[in-house]
């Protein structure tokens, strides 16, 4: 390597470390995990398409693109998903439980736990993106609360969805609407009652 190579080389590394004040340096091939002063959050896997989270194990290739490095997404590397035995579903969905008893959900709103195969955790179509969140933009995935918008329940068009899920730290129901009352549909302005 030329003495022009290596001074630059140095110097990117001076830059990731002075832009990063978390102390993470993005260095290719190493797997890495997503802060809020990481440059790829809030964008998408190349892989899956799913926004990066704050929390999110990540891996940069040699090209600098960035990938999910979890066994929660398809991305893993394998290109399977961690599967949840009947003992972890039980466990799961009690602790859920406990937590809607401790901090309830709205009474007129229904909470929906997404599964695979759900409308909103579908995959792309085309060049378009994922479905998102209406209020921090992340992404649906399986597993997430989120709130449906009521506006029309027998004929949903509008599909607007918000996480309410605190196990995830997405508490963008409770931001967004402190006072649980959603009177109109905020993407056609339907009454939701």
């Amino acid at each position: 390597m030329s003495t022009y190579e290596e001074v630059k080389r140095e110097f990117e590394v001076g830059i990731a470390e002075a832009m990063d004040p978390s102390g993470v340096i993005t260095t290719p091939g190493e797997n890495q995990v997503t802060t809020h002063a990481s440059t790829w959050v809030y964008d998408t896997c190349i892989t899956c398409g799913h926004s990066f989270r704050v929390g999110d194990e990540v891996q940069i290739d040699e090209q600098g693109a960035v990938r999910h490095h979890s066994a929660l997404l398809p991305c893993a590397g394998d290109g399977k998903s961690a599967e949840l035995g009947e003992e972890a579903r039980t466990v799961l969905k009690e602790f859920f439980e406990g937590l809607d008893e401790v901090r309830p959900p709205p009474k007129h709103l229904p909470i929906i736990r997404l599964e695979d195969g759900h409308l909103l955790t579908a995959p792309p179509l085309g060049q378009m993106k994922r479905r998102g969140c209406a209020f921090c933009g992340h992404t649906f995935r399986p597993g997430d609360h989120v709130i449906v918008c009521p506006c029309n329940p027998g004929d949903p068009r509008c599909i607007l969805a918000i996480h309410r899920d605190p196990m995830h730290g997405l508490n963008c129901w409770e931001t967004w609407n402190p006072g649980s009352a959603l009177e109109y549909c905020p993407m056609s302005s339907r009454p939701s009652r």
